[in-house]
């Protein structure tokens, strides 16, 4: 038998061992980076969205205030729904998980959960309305354009 051979397998097997340990301090120390910028007042995407479409659009005083009341109340009423998507995805990912995908299982999930898609979907058109309803027609012809050119 020659040694060479699993001198190089022993060789690589512990640099791979030493290289895990360092992947996961990297990844602890991105996580600590981006807690920190929360922590230093950093804001939400959210809001930095929020300002970059009131400067594009030179939103006056009232309508940020209104904009933002618009947005406050869509994020109260989206955490109502937030627990039963949460149910829905780990539904959905144990059915991911058999080994034969059962479509039957699906619809019906899919079915049960529907009226929460549809009141999601509401409260989406509604806010987007609401927002319209604030912006003059020139400010609507600008965030018209401005969320086709910028749609992912």
């Amino acid at each position: 038998m020659n040694i060479k051979p699993m001198l190089l397998i022993g060789t690589i097997l512990v640099s791979s061992l030493a290289i895990l340990p360092v992947q996961e301090v990297i990844a602890k120390e991105s996580q600590t980076v981006q807690t920190e910028r929360m922590k230093k007042g950093k804001k939400h995407p959210m809001m930095r969205q929020f300002k970059k479409m009131a400067k594009h659009l030179a939103l006056t005083d009232e309508q940020k205030t209104q904009v933002k009341a618009i947005f406050e109340q869509t994020k109260q009423s989206s955490k109502e729904h937030r627990a039963a998507m949460k149910d829905f995805k780990e539904q959905v990912k144990s059915l991911m998980a058999a080994p034969v995908f059962d479509e039957k299982a699906f619809t019906e999930l899919h079915s049960q959960y529907q009226t929460n898609f549809t009141e999601m979907a509401l409260q989406k058109a509604k806010s987007k309305h609401a927002i319209m309803q604030v912006l003059t027609a020139e400010q609507r012809e600008k965030y018209m354009k401005f969320s086709k050119k910028h749609r992912r």
